[in-house]
């Protein structure tokens, strides 16, 4: 599935991505006991991958830390940039970060990389390590297990990636895994890795 066609499928049903995730994190996330520690350790800006409706950026932004955010999918900058003005939202996607000469310490990919199969992730994760500084994080959640897989997710076909598979790709690209977690059966899965 190409990037576009991801884009296009978001774009559509935007709204529905809305009142699946809301703008704002919910004080009861479970995901902020993983996602603030790592935020904490960061020292300098931060880029939350896939944004979506800025409620990561929103809120680690609400907690002192300076951090943008990168959407391809237009409607749902315009949500983010309503509901968190004080943070910068940039219009684009992963490939759009090639060649640039920014720069960020941290990098977080919560659930931004799942629509990318083995045809794409590679790039996606050795453009990602160009522009995380040297030694920076990146901290990524995916979905994961036995077999590399698409399955239908609620918005466009996603990826479940085993951990040996992803551990693999992420050192191709220039990372080091520096821990993991998967609890299967379920499918959510979480890998901290460094440049």
């Amino acid at each position: 599935m190409s990037m576009d066609e991801v884009r296009d499928a978001y774009d559509a049903n935007a709204e529905d991505v809305l009142e699946m995730l809301g703008s704002e994190v919910s004080t009861a996330d479970p995901d902020r006991a993983v996602i603030e520690p790592w935020a904490d350790t960061v020292e300098g800006r931060i880029l939350d991958v896939g944004s979506g409706t800025g409620r990561w950026a929103g809120h680690l932004a609400g907690l002192g830390h300076d951090i943008d955010g990168l959407e391809p999918v237009e409607r749902l900058v315009d949500l983010a940039r309503t509901a968190h003005p004080a943070v910068t939202f940039r219009l684009g996607a992963i490939d759009d970060l090639a060649g640039s000469d920014d720069r960020w310490a941290g990098i977080l990919a919560w659930y931004s990389l799942i629509h990318l199969g083995p045809d794409d992730l590679p790039e996606a994760l050795a453009t990602l390590r160009s522009v995380l500084e040297d030694d920076g994080t990146m901290l990524m959640s995916f979905f994961s297990g036995s077999r590399l897989e698409p399955f239908d997710h609620p918005v466009t076909t996603a990826y479940r990636w085993p951990l040996p598979d992803m551990a693999r790709a992420l050192n191709r690209a220039g990372f080091e895994v520096i821990s993991e977690r998967w609890d299967g059966p379920a499918p959510h899965a979480i890998m901290l890795v460094r440049a």
